[in-house]
């Protein structure tokens, strides 16, 4: 067992200095100068309690903490002098009675980690012990620079364009580049047909088809007839007004489409004349492997939305923020990390104007001179089977060309499965909550919880204000219409129509502003809380990496007691002191993964529960119609899963860890803030219920418990 350790130690160490010679991103230099900026917050918070010692370790500066563990150390000290005399004496009395000074499971390693252990409790000047000192240089150099690390790496994929997930692409623009591939494999199968009958028979009069290029786009065709061609639409550059007022001129856009149409042009026509001389070579020797069409078009449908996207953005102003992100995280470090998730999960999302910047098309003819169209024929026959069975996978939430053909004679891709509705109610229900609430790109079918509850939220705190100011204005009206003399010639002749609008609006108020009050209520919670879930998940995950930091530094001196006396005696104790020294190191860079890893969790759960909750509705409520109160129940289930999913996910930050750390052996994990998100709730909660106390509704509860007020909606 001890031969196994030292080969894995061996070869840990092996590791450790290829990565510290090798000229690579990740090295010990780029990780001890991303811990040491002078601007990090989690450097700057261990200065703040540890003093200078953080900075340097053989600093001769005295803070409290340092004095303290001065004290600490030397009743350690005296403490581990005195189990070591015991210790040693038994082990005396023990090899007098063997005659062997190392038996059995000793060996010449016990006085050395025994000489390491009493050199390790000596305090310094600064009053720390050697081995306290190795725990704070875990936490503050190999903890915070590995964690800088990563993230700077996050805000840099960022900055070059890289978006949170892998987002579809637009069905138009996938269509838009079948459509040029079934040109060129037009002009490909028709040339290679004639090509083969001119060297059998001689030159004909058919000419050859052509890529002929335009000032708008480009077209294929032979001056008879015509694969098809595709144009930019003119644009008029002129400066307009975009979103935030910030100007932006059209001219760029229509440059960066042609150059990303001229793009995809030159990408596709390379693809689909290795899939022409591909197939045609397996139809004469009856072997090769004919390349994937799908996957071709895909990938140049997604560089020309990626192309066009990056312009878009530019020109309105869209990376203003993400430059801000950036900038300031790489300033304050990895524990600013959780105060940017609304920026990260937006940035580099498709924007609905880039991807309705697409050509316009033109098919082929049909007429004019092709040849026989065998070949032709041929192509496109091999070309649609290998279609049906592309081994393409699209991210979650795309239209690929097989769901297309199932929805040719739907009005929406919807329709494939909304067909099984009976209701109406149904319908409504899975269009209001599946609706692109909150979402940059309409063509994208994936969906963000946390985003589009906050959108619903904001519209319902909205609505409710208007509403709230709606219905008093009313009853301002009719009690102001109802008095003096007009008043009474009004009612005159209204029949007293204005006394009974005004009794109905006193009858009704207390009921109004209970509801009003208490949708209010809802949307603080959805526009207000639940977005900083990702943040007060963060900062409890911050405190444990505090308290880890703490509890490490302060045992450290016991974890070098443990070495102390012979081998047998030390046994396994010291493991412990170890796996918290990894803790120290892999904590924080944990927590920035766990942030990373929630934000995905997110978005694949909200897509998937908007993918699967029309069949839902569907098998749940079958043949039954029970008309508006089921929709309203099933879209507050929604609402639920969508809340439920945001809160759960973003515990990994916490969590992920400790579940990692456990990993290497048992260890109590320092959850001092595991109740922040309840009790940051309860503050929403007391709010919604104070509301549901409106003057003028009487409680029907009979058992006098009103404490179920205490629930929000929100879990």
């Amino acid at each position: 067992m001890n031969a196994i350790r030292n080969l894995l130690a061996g070869a840990l160490l092996s590791l450790f200095s290829v990565c510290a010679l090798a000229d690579t991103v990740v090295s010990f230099d780029s990780i001890e100068q991303a811990a040491k900026r002078p601007t990090d917050l989690s450097r700057q918070f261990l200065v703040m309690m540890f003093g200078d010692v953080v900075t340097n370790p053989l600093s001769t500066n005295r803070s409290m903490v340092g004095e303290l563990f001065f004290v600490f150390n030397g009743i350690v000290m005296a403490v581990a002098v005195v189990y070591f005399l015991m210790v040693t004496l038994r082990h005396v009395v023990k090899v007098g009675h063997k005659g062997k000074v190392f038996s059995g499971a000793g060996s010449a390693m016990g006085p050395v980690t025994t000489a390491a252990g009493f050199i390790s409790l000596v305090p310094t000047v600064s009053g720390w012990s050697i081995s306290q000192l190795l725990f704070l240089w875990a936490a503050s150099v190999m903890g915070v620079g590995s964690a800088n690390v990563v993230t700077d790496r996050i805000v840099d994929l960022i900055d070059e364009g890289y978006s949170l997930v892998v987002q579809p692409v637009a069905p138009d623009t996938v269509n838009s580049a079948r459509a040029i591939y079934e040109m060129n494999l037009c002009m490909y199968s028709i040339n290679s047909e004639l090509n083969n009958m001119y060297q059998r028979y001689g030159q004909g009069g058919t000419p050859l088809m052509k890529i002929k290029s335009l000032p708008d786009g480009f077209e294929i065709g032979n001056g008879s007839a015509l694969c098809g061609s595709a144009r930019i639409p003119k644009s008029n550059p002129i400066t307009v007004a975009w979103e935030f007022g910030i100007h932006a001129d059209t001219s760029a856009i229509f440059n960066a489409q042609q150059s990303a149409l001229n793009a995809m042009q030159n990408s596709l026509s390379q693809n689909a004349a290795a899939f022409v001389n591909a197939t045609v070579s397996k139809q004469q020797t009856g072997s090769g492997a004919i390349p994937d069409a799908e996957t071709a078009i895909q990938n140049a449908a997604r560089a020309y939305e990626d192309s066009i996207n990056q312009v878009a953005k530019a020109q309105g102003g869209g990376n203003t923020l993400a430059s801000t992100m950036t900038a300031q995280i790489k300033k304050n470090g990895w524990l600013a990390l959780g105060a940017w998730y609304q920026t990260i999960a937006t940035a580099n999302t498709k924007m609905n104007d880039a991807v309705q910047l697409k050509p316009v098309l033109a098919g082929m003819s049909g007429v004019g001179e092709l040849g026989s169209g065998e070949q032709y024929a041929t192509i496109q026959t091999a070309y649609h089977a290998q279609l049906q069975n592309s081994p393409y996978t699209p991210p979650m939430g795309t239209q690929g060309f097989r769901d297309t053909l199932q929805a040719t004679d739907a009005s929406s891709p919807e329709a494939v499965f909304v067909g099984v509705f009976h209701s109406y109610f149904q319908r409504m229900t899975n269009r209001i909550a599946t609706a692109q609430f909150g979402s940059a790109g309409e063509a994208s079918g994936q969906m963000n919880p946390l985003l589009k509850m906050k959108t619903i939220g904001d519209y319902t705190m909205g609505g409710a204000q208007a509403a709230f100011a709606a219905f008093t204005a009313a009853k301002v009206a009719t009690a102001m219409g109802g008095k003096g003399f007009w008043g009474k010639v009004l009612n005159a002749f209204s029949f007293n129509a204005v006394t009974g609008i005004a009794a109905f609006l006193d009858a009704v108020t207390p009921l109004v502003y209970f509801l009003l009050l208490m949708l209010f209520g809802v949307g603080v919670s959805l526009s207000i809380y639940l977005p900083l879930i990702p943040f007060i998940f963060w900062i409890a995950a911050a405190a444990n990496w505090f308290a880890s930091v703490f509890v490490g530094c302060t045992g450290g001196t016991l974890w070098a007691a443990t070495h102390l006396g012979t081998e047998e005696s030390t046994g396994s104790r010291s493991a412990y002191g170890y796996i918290f020294l990894i803790d120290a190191m892999l904590r924080p860079l944990l927590m920035v993964f766990g942030f990373v890893f929630a934000s995905l969790i997110v978005i694949g759960v909200g897509t998937l529960t908007d993918m699967l909750f029309g069949p839902a509705i569907a098998n749940v409520q079958t043949n039954s119609s029970t008309g508006i109160a089921t929709m309203v129940f099933l879209l507050l289930a929604y609402a639920r899963i969508c809340t439920t999913s945001v809160t759960r996910a973003f515990a990994l930050q916490v969590t992920m860890p400790d579940y990692i750390i456990s990993w290497l052996g048992g260890r109590e994990a320092a959850n001092i803030l595991g109740g922040l998100a309840e009790s940051t709730k309860s503050v929403f909660a007391g709010f919604s219920n104070g509301l549901q106390r409106t003057p003028g509704i009487k409680s029907n509860d009979k058992t006098g418990n009103n404490n179920k007020g205490d629930e929000d909606g929100i879990q």
